[in-house]
């Protein structure tokens, strides 16, 4: 059956390779884009029991601005959930974070997570060694992953072995070896400790508006779901807490708590602007793998019914010499199957040779997992092939052997085979644009983030976060001294807000008004404006000469503390101008006293292009704070040399502490770096859609001459000229090219809209990639027939006519 698919090969080899390449990169690109999608709808699958745990986020709808979500929650609530809800089998806490930790001469800087005694109730992590019910029943008990494990000790066999965490001096017994979670999952479960004792009187365990942590809970029964998810709308209200009422109807809204269930948490973290996977890019994603794969089956079958009246009198001889019509049907899908069959093992080749590559770009570790791929790859041969082989099959078959062998010229399918062709290669183009007008613009609006104005320099300056160490707690002023004398550094400062990482929010009022206005506050040490770049547009910065400018804590702070505020921060004060804000006092909701505006900076961007500016509040600090980072601003290096004698300086500071920093220009590359690599994947896809389109043309035209070779020679004869004879054959593929980006320019603009939307800055959708999108596919689909018409119209009639 499958004898003279081998036979055809050969004897037809350009019409073989175009089949093979272009469906073979067909599969490549689909299965690339399926092996993506399931490793990023797989997130959380390992875990038993994943269908019962929920993420508790806050719900905020405060009345008069935009409601918005966070993952991140006081721990307040979570007794108090238990308490209401019954169904709640179990509710723990998480904090992670990463910190120093030493096992012997073992130093490292990793994860921490800090958690409650019954976390393994909610978290079924599978063990290694140790025991579930024991593992974190007290305080100095830590659970390693199994990489940690041979990281810190150099074998699994961890049990009862002895490590310090954060340099709190206290040790801490391995109790237990957890499987290393795989690379999608959620939490970062690899060295896993109880909550220390005096972690309770801190603020996340007592005020609502501490949003430190993660609070996930285990519900058994699912029927319970909905009226748990109605109760926690108005949680707050019921259990207030240190808040008052307004403060929590501020704050909160018509809003509350939300569950999420811990399978969707990885797509739901990444709407609310706190990592995660955009959802709709990863199934735009798979549906360029659809529409690469649909494309090259298209072009497959269209070559395939083209060319297969050319196996007519084939067919005939077979039937003379007694083939019956079931089996002729059984021949040509067998034809099918074995040249799909083949051009799918070149897809599997191409997509394993891919996929490291792929990975790379887009930040995955997705395996080449044959449990998957196999069957899609048969499903693929056996579609693809009985598709391709139904027409030949089913309409050589019935062909008159006695008209086949008396008719001069092959038979063809007439005005409603043309149309079927026309039709199939409508949708090859409309694929291909669409997938290029979305590679345009997902470009652009990469490059546009990469050029974004943050408020702030790009350039020439490190902020190194180690210093958030507990441990340097004491001498953070001393170590950002010596810092400051490193060759290079022109200034060095301290501060707990920069580049994706602002660690605070609270409300502010006008005194006298009861408007309370959310602002995000940090702490400034002298030197850290002039660091950072920022850029004053009223008033003055922070002066050290000034005797209420700086304050060593809190505590210290007296009525009329100078503040410095960003220029949306005025705007939302409702100050008319940024020296109108100049000299104004604010009143903090939860303080007594009152602060003085004495600056106005220019707004900054610490976030992302995704997320929306945030109006801030700096207080000047001279001693030392929780999450300080410090400020380095050098010149007269590269950022590499800068950064190995910071790396240098820092090994003779604090040789306990492993050395953390990184550029700012590397903290912001981070913002487009996702979108671009996403663009780079539909670049990749839209070049493969593409090609295999201009690889069924070039088939298609190549064809077409050969069996117009009679009329050209005629209408030649009748005077037609070169012209006039390229625009016949290039017209009749070109149409179909023009009415295919009729099709493919609305849903290009209703997919791009879309995902433009997700962003806070983001381009105009001008109609530029659309017209470049369609210009491109116009011009190549016309240099490919131009490429086989040429010959035709060039060769003399007399040639045309005995051809043909």
């Amino acid at each position: 059956m499958f004898a003279s698919g081998f036979r055809i090969l050969p004897r037809h080899g350009l019409y073989g390779a175009i089949n093979l390449l272009g469906l073979g990169l067909g599969v490549a690109v689909f299965l690339t884009m399926m092996l993506i999608v399931r490793y990023e709808y797989g997130y959380d699958s390992y875990l038993p029991g994943a269908a019962h745990i929920y993420q508790v986020d806050d719900d905020f709808r405060p009345a008069g601005r935009a409601p918005y979500q966070s993952s991140y929650l006081s721990f307040v609530p979570v007794p108090f959930m238990e308490q209401d809800f019954p169904e709640i089998s179990q509710a723990v806490r998480v904090f992670e974070s990463p910190v120093p930790v030493r096992a012997g001469e073992v130093l490292g800087r990793d994860v921490v997570t800090l958690t409650d005694r019954n976390f393994f109730s909610v978290f079924d992590l599978p063990l290694l060694e140790g025991n579930k019910a024991t593992a974190l029943d007290g305080p100095g008990k830590v659970v390693l992953s199994a990489t940690m494990a041979r990281k810190y000790f150099g074998t699994l066999h961890a049990v009862g072995r002895r490590m310090r965490i954060d340099n709190s001096g206290d040790e801490n017994v391995v109790s237990a070896i957890v499987a290393d979670p795989p690379p999608n999952a959620t939490g970062d479960f690899r060295i896993i400790t109880v909550f220390p004792s005096s972690w309770m009187d801190k603020w996340p365990f007592r005020n609502w508006g501490s949003l430190w942590g993660h609070v996930w809970v285990r519900i058994d029964d699912a029927g319970a779901v909905p009226r748990i998810a109605a109760g926690l709308r108005g949680f707050p209200y019921r259990h207030p807490g240190n808040w008052k009422e307004s403060l929590i109807r501020f704050t909160y809204g018509d809003g509350g708590l939300v569950l999420v269930p811990l399978r969707a948490v990885h797509f739901h973290n990444a709407s609310i602007g706190e990592g995660g996977a955009s959802r709709r890019l990863i199934d735009i994603l798979g549906l360029v793998g659809l529409a690469a794969l649909a494309t090259a089956i298209v072009n497959y079958v269209n070559l395939a019914t083209a060319r297969s009246g050319l196996r007519a009198r084939e067919v005939a001889m077979r039937k003379v010499l007694g083939a019956t019509r079931p089996a002729l049907i059984v021949h040509f899908m067998g034809d099918a199957i074995m040249l799909v069959g083949l051009a799918v093992l070149v897809g599997l080749a191409l997509t394993e040779l891919s996929l490291r590559w792929v990975n790379m770009l887009g930040g995955w570790n997705v395996g080449f997992d044959w449990g998957f791929v196999l069957p899609v790859s048969v499903l693929v041969v056996l579609v693809v092939g009985i598709v391709a082989g139904t027409y030949p099959a089913l309409v050589l078959s019935s062909f008159r052997p006695a008209a086949v062998l008396a008719a001069s010229r092959m038979p063809a399918g007439g005005r409603i085979e043309s149309m079927l062709r026309s039709v199939l290669v409508v949708l090859q183009f409309g694929f291909a644009i669409v997938l290029a007008v979305c590679t345009i613009v997902m470009t652009d609006q990469a490059a546009f983030v990469r050029v974004l104005d943050r408020g702030i320099s790009k350039e020439g300056v490190i902020v190194i976060d180690a210093l958030a160490d507990s441990s340097l707690a004491a001498r953070q002023e001393e170590i950002v001294r010596r810092l400051g004398e490193v060759p290079g550094v022109r200034i060095a400062a301290r501060s707990d807000m920069y580049p994706h990482h602002t660690i605070d929010s609270d409300n502010f009022r006008l005194p006298g008004g009861d408007r309370l206005i959310p602002v995000w506050w940090g702490y400034a040490t002298p030197g850290y404006f002039e660091a950072i770049g920022a850029r004053l547009v009223a008033g003055r910065l922070f002066d050290a000469h000034q005797g209420n400018d700086y304050h060593a804590a809190r505590e210290k702070e007296v009525a009329g503390t100078s503040i410095v505020i960003s220029r949306l921060a005025a705007e939302r004060f409702g100050f008319a101008s940024p020296e109108a804000a100049v000299g104004q006092e604010l009143r903090q909701d939860m303080a007594a006293r009152t602060y003085r505006i004495v600056g106005v900076i220019d707004d900054i961007r610490f976030g992302g292009a995704h997320e929306p500016m945030r109006p801030l509040l700096y207080y000047g600090r001279s001693g030392s704070f929780d999450e300080a980072g410090a400020i380095i601003r050098y010149e007269g290096a590269s950022q590499a040399e800068e950064m190995a004698r910071l790396r240098s300086a820092w090994a003779g500071i604090a040789p306990d502490v492993p050395f953390s920093a990184q550029g700012v220009s590397d903290i912001f590359a981070e913002d487009f770096r996702s979108d671009q690599n996403y663009g780079a994947l539909f670049g990749i896809g839209s070049a493969v859609a593409i090609g295999i389109a201009c690889l069924g043309l070039f088939g298609l035209s190549s064809f077409n001459v050969s069996r117009r070779r009679h009329e050209i020679g005629v209408r030649k004869v009748l005077g037609a000229d070169r012209r006039q004879v390229l625009a016949l054959l290039a017209g009749q593929f070109l149409r179909p090219v023009l009415i295919a980006n009729l099709i493919a320019w609305p849903v290009a603009w209703v997919f791009m809209s879309r995902w433009l939307s997700g962003f806070d800055q983001r381009i105009a959708l001008t109609p530029w990639p659309f017209v470049i999108a369609a210009g491109s596919a116009a011009l190549i689909a016309l240099l490919t027939v131009i490429g086989q018409s040429a010959k035709a119209a060039a060769d003399p009639p007399a040639s045309s006519l005995r051809a043909g």
